[in-house]
């Protein structure tokens, strides 16, 4: 019998209201037949902030301006309520900082979430200039597209680099393997030349010589 397990699930609410659900029932319909059961229902503008950093739920990050989302008209007023939502959000950049710099996210990582955070905030607020203004002003001050995708590109790069590294090790191994061979040295001999040519233990020469040693024909 052939079991398939199906991930835990969930379903992620941006906006609710008093009539939203705290479950869903699922259907799944299979060729032989249906299956159905309940999944929970997140809502994100319960989450706090401290709830989505202790529980690791980053993915809500930028989805945090819908919680305040009923506030930008009084925001717009009021400059205190405003430095309030702005604090918030120096504490998200700060606390993305220290994960990044502990090693916890990558820096593409929190270079993204500050991205899409910008970017929700940018659409969400549109018709609220001090709200907008308001985040940019402590989460980077302009959209990190292009940082993010300079660390990512900086890493495919580094990527490719290291293969035309072992790209051209192999060849200059297999080299030695086909010469050694060539000229009647042994294979004690060919894997002495391959450490002092190429400055590697014994392990990686007994590799080289494995791969590339002829086979009897």
């Amino acid at each position: 019998m052939l079991r398939v397990v199906f991930p835990h699930s969930a379903v992620l609410y941006l906006r609710h209201t008093s009539k939203t659900p705290e479950r869903l029932r699922t259907e799944i319909t299979t060729p032989g037949g249906s299956v159905s059961y309940w999944i929970p229902v997140m809502k994100s503008q319960d989450y706090t902030l401290e709830e989505i950093f202790e529980k690791k739920l980053l993915f809500l990050v930028p989805f945090y301006i819908f919680v305040h989302e009923k506030n930008f008209k009084k925001y717009r007023r009021d400059e205190k309520l405003l430095e309030g939502m702005k604090r918030e959000y120096a504490e998200i950049r700060r606390r993305l900082e220290r994960l990044a710099e502990t090693g916890e996210i990558s820096e593409y990582v929190k270079c993204t979430l500050i991205d899409m955070t910008a970017k929700a905030v940018e659409n969400l607020a549109r018709n609220y200039e001090s709200v907008r203004e308001g985040v940019k002003s402590v989460m980077g001050g302009k959209i990190l597209d292009y940082e993010a995708k300079q660390i990512r590109n900086a890493g495919i790069r580094e990527g490719e680099a290291r293969g035309e590294a072992r790209g051209e090790a192999k060849g200059e191994a297999r080299g030695i393997v086909e010469a050694g061979f060539d000229f009647g040295l042994s294979e004690s001999d060919i894997l002495n030349r391959l450490q002092q040519k190429m400055n590697i233990p014994l392990q990686a020469a007994q590799e080289y010589l494995k791969l590339f040693m002829k086979k009897p024909t």
